[in-house]
């Protein structure tokens, strides 16, 4: 009895490590087009940065192959994804807005019709995040030339002041060289008439 505990312990055992070693097979140079999408994205921020790259180089080339007769939505989304992804070497959410914006403009929204309610609702807050993103970047340029602006406000009214009060330094000077005169003049006055 120990012995059929044993060997359906090994079984089991040599089955699960068979089915867990079956997940790790996601590399990119044979990222499993079956993933969804959410899948899809969650294995890029495994990938180290030489495999993100083989996997921009293999997503762009997919879809620069594709004919407009019928376009392969499919590496469009994943590239999508790739502009998305902050550790992708090709981030931007420019371009990423830009090519869902695309993709969504499609015939009948052709590039999303086949994807489950899961990946449509994936890429709704895709979409979503990329309008923050955009929106929080153009906050922070109009933050940006605000302060800029003021600063070169104050440094204009800086100079401003400095101007004012040189112009008031000068006028004392004057004063004080008029009164310097008088006094001179009472002085020699003072002396001829000592004389």
């Amino acid at each position: 009895m120990a012995y059929s505990q044993q060997r359906f312990f090994v079984i089991s055992l040599l089955c699960m490590t068979i089915v867990l070693s079956s997940g790790c097979q996601l590399t990119s140079n044979n990222v499993n087009s079956r993933l969804t999408y959410g899948e899809y994205y969650l294995a890029l921020q495994q990938l180290s940065p030489q495999q993100l790259l083989e996997e921009v180089i293999k997503q762009q080339t997919q879809v620069e192959q594709i004919s407009n007769e019928s376009p392969n939505y499919n590496a469009q989304i994943k590239l999508l994804l790739l502009y998305s992804s902050p550790k992708s070497p090709i981030y931007n959410s420019f371009h990423a807005k830009m090519l869902l914006n695309k993709l969504k403009n499609e015939e009948n929204d052709a590039a999303f019709a086949s994807i489950t309610p899961s990946e449509q609702a994936l890429i709704s807050l895709l979409h979503d995040q990329l309008n923050q993103r955009l929106l929080m970047r153009n906050r922070l340029i109009a933050e940006q030339k605000l302060q800029q602006e003021n600063f070169q406000k104050t440094g204009t009214m800086q100079q401003q002041n400095a101007i004012k009060i040189q112009q008031n330094l000068i006028e004392q000077v004057k004063l004080l060289e008029q009164t310097i005169k008088q006094l001179k003049d009472i002085e020699q006055a003072i002396d001829k008439r000592d004389q």
